[in-house]
């Protein structure tokens, strides 16, 4: 049985093996392509609401609040709720419970996805905002929630467009703190299967969340860097490429 720390040595050298495994990686794409075009990921819950994620990402992105001790989640696209009401638990078992702590924007938030937010025992951690996610009214919203205190975490998940991912990173990348993270979702378009996208998609090949991330690394790479500990776990998942932590503004 391995102590702590020979775990986590024998855990690093795991993850080398599976980041370079030529066989994982086809198995998973092989398996990615499959679960979006069964709709895999809209198949569960958390706490009775939908939640359409990936486990292994709720997991991911868990683990990313912990480790960046985060007091606020920003998440762009909220669906169902579900995963706002993930968050929102994450961070009250945190003891992140005596304010506002989960901020979710959407362009059009339905009377069901506010019924169910606003009806869940986390209502008082969360705070929903509607309007288009890139329009400088709606960010000014999100920004007017952020304490100079808080440690600041954001999630990425609406329009999956390149262009539309692009202006979200360049806005809501000047609100993630030191050492946390800037998530970015559903990467995993440019690695499928055009025919499991489907045309009516404004996104597909070429044209997504990891196309924007490229675009937008080229010119923030001093700021930001793809953390290998949450990649090499992210695949099959929606978001290889995507945990993006923000580098300390101190000169070294």
């Amino acid at each position: 049985m391995h102590n702590a720390e020979e775990f986590l040595e024998w855990r690093n050298k795991q993850a080398i093996k599976i980041t370079g495994d030529i066989d994982h990686y086809s198995s998973g794409l092989n398996w990615m392509n499959n679960a979006v075009r069964l709709d895999y990921s809209y198949m569960f819950e958390w706490l009775g609401v939908p939640v359409i994620q990936f486990p292994g990402d709720l997991l991911l992105i868990q683990e990313a609040i912990v480790s960046a001790n985060v007091s606020k989640v920003i998440e762009v696209g909220i669906a169902r709720g579900g995963t706002t009401i993930f968050i929102a638990s994450i961070l009250n078992m945190l003891g992140k419970k005596e304010q506002t702590n989960v901020i979710g924007v959407d362009i059009s938030i339905s009377n069901h996805t506010r019924d169910a937010i606003l009806n869940s025992r986390f209502a008082n951690q969360i705070k929903l905002i509607e309007g288009d996610s890139v329009y400088e009214s709606t960010f000014r919203k999100v920004s007017q929630e952020i304490l100079d205190s808080d440690r600041v975490l954001i999630i990425l998940d609406s329009n999956h467009s390149m262009d539309h991912v692009y202006k979200e990173m360049n806005l809501y990348s000047e609100l993630v703190s030191e050492h946390s993270y800037l998530i970015v979702m559903d990467t995993a378009i440019e690695f499928l299967e055009p025919s499991v996208i489907g045309d009516d998609k404004p996104w597909g090949k070429g044209d997504n969340p990891d196309t924007a991330i490229k675009k937008f690394m080229t010119l923030e790479g001093q700021r930001f860097e793809l953390d290998q500990k949450f990649d090499y776990r992210s695949f099959p998942g929606a978001a290889k490429g995507g945990f993006l932590k923000r580098k300390s503004s101190r000169i070294q």
